[in-house]
C-alpha cells in the first residue's frame, strides 16, 4: 500500500509509549537540495538548448550595404535521471510488535527517508568518470544531432596552491580562495540571480565542515564580525549567503578526496546547472505473503543532474592536513 508521504513517519507509525529507539548521528536534509532549478524529466532524458552569446555587431560603412547576416550554431545539453531504490524487509516478530514501544518499523523509515536525502547530494555533485552531476560527465548533443560526454573542464579549477599574484602553496579554504573564485566567475559574467551585486546569491559553494573551519581560522575572515557569526551559523547547518555565495556543508563522503589529502570542493551558479526527476521519493509498505507475511518497507526514486554551462561550475582544491 502507498504511504502519504506528507503525513510525518511517526503519526504514520505511532509508538504507544516515547520511542525508545536511538538512531546513529547522519545528515538528515540534502544540503544542496534547492539550489538549482528543478525540472520534470518525462523518459530517459530532457534537453535543454543552448544559445550561444553572438557576435554580430559591426559598422555601417556605406549607402546601401549589405546586411551579410551571420550563423550561429546550437546545441543541446542532455539531463538523464537515475533510478534507485531502498528497501527494508521485518521479520513477523516485528510486525508483531508493529505500533509498541520496540517496534522498529518507524524509525527505520525516518532512517531510510535520511539516506536517500544523503543520496540526493551524491547526485548533485557526481563523481569523475561517471556521467551526470556537477563534476561527472555532461551530456552534449550538437546541430546534427551527434552526442558526446565532455568530462569537467579542469581549466575551472581553483588549485589548492592557489595564491592571488602567484607563488602559493598548498592550503585549505581560504579568503584569498573565495575571492578568487568570484574574481574567475565574474570575468564570466556569472552574477547573482537578479544580475545586481545583492543577495540571494545565484552563487552557490558546497563544503565540508573542515572547510568552513579554514574559513573560521583565516585572518583575513575572523576580523570581519558579520562574515564570522555567518560562517559559525553555516557549521550549525544553517544556509546562509557568505561573501557572494550560498554555503552549505555537506557529508565528508559527498566530496571527493584523493590520496594526497587534497578535497574537491565545488562552487557552481544555481542556473548553469539542472536537476531533474522522473520520480521523487515514493514510498511503498507491503505485506509479503511468501515472506510469512513480512512487512516490506520499499522507496522508490529517479533523479539526476547535469552541467549546462561548463563555466557554471568550478572545482576548489582545499588540502585537509
Amino acid at each position: 500500500m502507498s504511504n502519504n508521504l506528507a503525513v510525518d513517519v511517526t503519526q504514520q507509525f505511532r509508538p504507544e509509549f516515547e520511542d525508545a529507539w536511538l538512531i546513529e548521528y547522519q545528515r538528515n536534509q540534502a544540503s544542496a537540495k534547492n539550489l538549482c532549478a528543478s525540472y520534470p524529466v518525462a523518459g530517459d532524458y530532457r534537453e535543454f538548448p543552448l544559445l550561444e552569446k553572438t557576435n554580430s555587431v559591426r559598422k555601417l560603412t556605406k549607402q546601401y550595404e549589405e546586411t551579410a547576416p551571420g550563423t550561429f550554431d546550437t546545441g543541446k545539453r542532455r539531463v538523464t535521471t537515475v533510478p534507485f531504490l531502498s528497501s527494508i524487509i521485518f521479520d513477523r516478530k516485528d510486525q508483531k510488535k508493529f505500533g509498541s514501544l520496540e517496534s522498529p518499523i518507524g524509525p527505520t523509515m525516518a532512517n531510510q527517508r535520511a539516506e536517500i536525502e544523503r543520496n540526493l547530494d551524491e547526485t548533485i555533485v557526481g563523481v569523475a568518470g561517471t556521467t551526470g552531476g556537477l563534476l561527472g560527465n555532461a551530456i552534449e548533443v550538437d546541430n546534427a544531432g551527434a552526442v558526446s560526454y565532455p568530462v569537467f573542464d579542469s581549466t575551472y579549477t581553483i588549485a589548492d596552491d592557489y595564491a592571488h599574484g602567484g607563488g602559493g602553496s598548498s592550503s585549505g579554504m581560504s579568503y584569498s580562495k573565495l575571492v578568487g573564485l568570484k574574481q574567475k566567475l565574474s570575468q564570466y559574467n556569472i552574477r547573482n540571480q537578479d544580475d545586481t551585486a545583492s543577495n540571494p546569491s545565484g552563487l552557490a559553494l558546497l563544503l565540508t565542515a573542515y572547510q568552513v573551519t579554514d574559513l573560521l581560522n583565516d585572518p583575513k575572515l575572523y576580523n570581519r564580525d558579520n562574515a564570522t557569526a555567518l560562517l559559525e551559523q553555516v557549521l550549525d547547518g544553517e544556509v546562509k549567503d557568505v561573501q557572494g555565495f550560498t554555503i552549505r556543508v555537506v557529508d565528508d563522503a559527498v566530496l571527493p578526496i584523493d590520496g594526497g589529502g587534497i578535497r574537491s570542493c565545488v562552487a557552481f551558479a544555481k542556473n548553469g546547472v539542472a536537476f531533474g526527476y522522473n520520480e521523487m521519493p515514493n514510498h511503498e509498505l507491503d505485506k509479503l505473503p511468501t515472506k510469512t507475511h513480512s512487512i516490506q518497507s520499499t522507496y522508490y526514486f529517479d533523479w539526476g543532474l547535469g552541467r549546462i554551462w561548463d563555466q557554471a561550475v568550478w572545482k576548489v582544491d582545499c588540502l585537509e592536513a
